[in-house]
């Protein structure tokens, strides 16, 4: 199974996503749109911790070892978009998430503790080394985008208005499998975890 730990993304947020998407489509030249596939707004989370493949006997115990992970009380809020990547090399476009990042970097290194305790793989050393960036994504760049394209997706996105900072008070994580295959993934929330 495909699993993955997240903050679930509040319906205020999937609309401002969604508004962001559409503003980015519609600045952005006809023929640079196709590079894009963009992500839907039932779709959209914060991800904390992603499991990648695991055995399906281990969900029991996941779900009983973030169940012991101290309850999350975390405001955060919205904020620009951005892009992941060099301007020529860019691979995703995202909608930046504020407020106390603190205390959501020490809820996913609570999560991070939990996973360990089970044996799990840790995550890749690119991701220990680096801070949490908290975001939404709100598209993937096609491998097939040319450098030009993907500096002109870059440009535009710095050029977007800010969203509506939507604050959000986070009280739970979801623990979540996903399904590939589809032009879309499919998720299933398995469990919530106060």
């Amino acid at each position: 199974m495909r699993l993955f730990v997240t903050v679930e993304a509040p319906e205020a947020w999937r609309e401002e996503a969604a508004a962001q998407q559409q503003a980015l489509l519609d600045a952005l030249p006809p023929d640079t749109r196709n590079a894009l596939r963009v992500v839907s707004a039932n779709l959209m989370h914060v991800t904390l911790r992603f499991l990648g493949e695991v055995d399906e006997a281990i969900v029991g115990p996941l779900q009983a070892a973030l169940g012991r992970v101290p309850a999350p009380e975390i405001s955060i809020t919205l904020a620009r978009a951005g892009t992941f990547g060099a301007p020529a090399s860019i691979w995703a476009v995202y909608l930046g998430i504020e407020g106390d990042l603190d205390a959501l970097g020490a809820l996913a290194a609570g999560i991070e503790a939990a996973v360990a305790s089970l044996g799990l793989p840790p995550q890749p050393p690119a991701a220990q080394s680096r801070p949490l960036t908290a975001h939404l994504t709100l598209a993937r760049v096609r491998r097939s985008a040319t450098a030009a394209t993907r500096r002109a997706i870059d440009d535009t996105v710095r050029g977007l208005t800010a969203p509506s900072p939507a604050p959000h008070l986070a009280r739970e994580v979801a623990l979540v499998r996903s399904y590939l295959g589809d032009a879309q993934p499919r998720y299933e929330v398995l469990s919530h975890h106060p």
